[in-house]
């Protein structure tokens, strides 16, 4: 079965294409879609011969079908080395994708809690020489003058939990950093349990969050915020319901007071 074109029937009949299309609906001779080119309009030459007999037509040379082009040699397949690497490559951008995650969450902490630069103090100018004078006579002083004096105690830094990117949680230590530390786990409650104060800073707001009775073995947890020196408390519960969602909805109430 040969295939022939409109146009090519066309010529072969001596006819316009208006005219084959009106023979082909006459004949019920349906225009089929090329079997190698979906955009090409065809009809076969049975078809044609048929439509040149039933009106008395004299059908010149077919065109034949131009026969089809050879099969190019197939390469020879690619080491398995080769084909693995789009795989090692993607595996290896995820990697680096999730270390800078990790380098960015750890650059924000150390700004948070970078101490401030030491401030050079000034150099000692050389003094004039000045003629000494006699010492003069020491005062006796009481002895409990230097004992009752008080002394300055240092500051006491709370432990942190934070939230960071990805929707994950950080907690920070001031003697131990950072802790791997899951929340809502049991080494999470365990650690509840050993603390008596923290802060935390979520999504939504931020608060200080105390025990109450710390000589009592189960005391309820309180958090509270100063905002406009007026100090705002949220009650949390026990440490067993300590939870970050406990934690994020107490901020995010104290965090309203603001508007």
């Amino acid at each position: 079965m040969t295939f022939i074109c409109l146009a090519d029937g066309c010529r072969c009949l001596g006819i316009d294409p208006k005219t084959l299309r009106r023979w082909l609906a006459q004949a019920q001779l349906p225009v089929q879609s090329h079997p190698r080119d979906g955009r090409l309009k065809v009809l076969t030459d049975e078809h044609l011969r048929l439509l040149a007999r039933r009106h008395h037509r004299s059908l010149c040379a077919l065109p034949q079908e131009e026969p089809p082009a050879p099969a190019a040699c197939e390469p020879p397949p690619l080491p398995a080395e080769l084909l693995a690497l789009p795989e090692m490559l993607t595996a290896l951008s995820a990697q680096l994708a999730a270390l800078q995650q990790q380098v960015t969450a750890l650059s924000d902490l150390v700004q948070q809690h970078a101490p401030l630069p030491a401030v050079p103090a000034p150099q000692a100018t050389p003094a004039k020489r000045v003629p000494k004078l006699a010492p003069p006579v020491p005062r006796s002083r009481p002895a409990t003058a230097a004992a009752t004096k008080p002394t300055r105690e240092p500051a006491h830094v709370l432990p942190l939990v934070e939230s960071g990117t990805e929707g994950h949680y950080v907690v920070v230590c001031p003697k131990q950093g950072v802790l791997a530390l899951e929340p809502d786990s049991p080494a999470w409650f365990a650690w509840l349990a050993t603390q008596s104060s923290f802060r935390f800073v979520g999504h939504h707001g931020r608060l200080t969050a105390h025990r109450e009775g710390e000589r009592v073995p189960n005391g309820a947890w309180r958090a509270h915020r100063k905002i406009r020196n007026h100090t705002y408390n949220s009650r949390l519960g026990p440490t067993e319901s300590l939870t970050i969602a406990v934690l994020e909805q107490a901020a995010a109430a104290l965090q309203a007071h603001l508007t």
